[in-house]
């Protein structure tokens, strides 16, 4: 535990007990690191009296870049302890199916870490758990540097029979949702960024736990949703029409890494991914 740590868990605890059992030190070796900083800092980070524990003004405006330097530290940590690997994340629907080229392309094996979520997989990136990942636009992209490996067309998924033809029309259905999807239901169907003008706001229709879960509301008739086209082939259904629909976006898979990354294995697979 440095001072960093300490000084963090206090801020967010603000109580050294429990701050001292979440690090799994003693209060008197907290309290030390926490004097220590203080002292190397300058300043006092806390006002401390027997029946509270609050921050002061420098210590609310360390706050922020306090956590990201603890951060950091434990994602280093992580790399240094499996350096000798790579960890690749990725949905499990989410790689176009191009991963399995590339992982033959690269010279040595990888290990895999699949994410529920493109941001759970961003925040497998940051916080050192993995390497590099291949994950559909869009996630949050900080802290991290991206290339696009390819866009490919995005569609419709209806009940068969009862197929819309118009982004209007497909739009006015209500649309199911899963984790990834729900908030971001409009980046699934904006046409190069912008909303087409007579496209109306989607609707959102019942929430699914899952891609599967989804696809059986499809099935029964009560909402419509919207998937890269790899993935629909990958999921063929008696009671679902897959069609495109003039207006929907393309499905943008990208290959993201850490911006502070020089692996080299992480270079390989990148070089592996846009050559695909």
């Amino acid at each position: 535990m440095n001072g960093f740590e300490a000084f963090v868990a206090v801020a967010e605890e603000l109580h050294f007990g429990r701050a001292a059992d979440r690090l799994g030190v003693s209060q008197p070796t907290l309290s030390r690191a926490v004097g220590g900083l203080e002292r190397a800092l300058g300043v006092t980070l806390f006002d401390r009296t027997t029946r509270r524990v609050a921050l002061t003004a420098e210590g609310e405006a360390m706050l922020p870049d306090a956590r990201t330097v603890v951060d950091a530290a434990q994602a280093a940590g992580r790399r240094a302890r499996r350096a000798g690997g790579l960890v690749v994340v990725s949905k499990p629907d989410g790689d176009g199916g191009l991963l399995p080229g590339i992982l033959a392309a690269l010279a040595e094996p990888a290990e895999l870490l699949f994410a529920t979520t493109g941001d759970e997989a961003a925040r497998m990136l940051r916080d050192g758990r993995g390497d590099v990942a291949l994950l559909a636009a869009p996630f949050d992209r900080m802290g991290l540097d991206v290339e696009q490996v390819r866009a490919e067309p995005r569609v419709a998924a209806q009940p068969r029979g009862r197929e819309a033809t118009t982004l209007a029309e497909v739009l006015a259905r209500p649309a199911v949702t899963w984790p990834g999807v729900d908030e971001r239901l409009d980046a699934y169907y904006r046409a190069r960024d912008t909303e087409p003008a007579d496209a109306p706001p989607a609707r959102y229709g019942p929430p699914a736990k899952d891609l599967a879960e989804a696809l059986r509301w499809v099935e029964l008739g009560q909402a419509v949703t919207f998937l890269p086209e790899s993935v629909a082939r990958r999921y063929p259904r008696d009671g679902i029409a897959y069609r495109r629909i003039d207006g929907l976006s393309e499905a943008r898979l990208q290959v993201a890494w850490p911006e502070t990354s020089r692996s080299p294995r992480v270079a390989a697979f990148v070089r592996a991914a846009l050559g695909q």
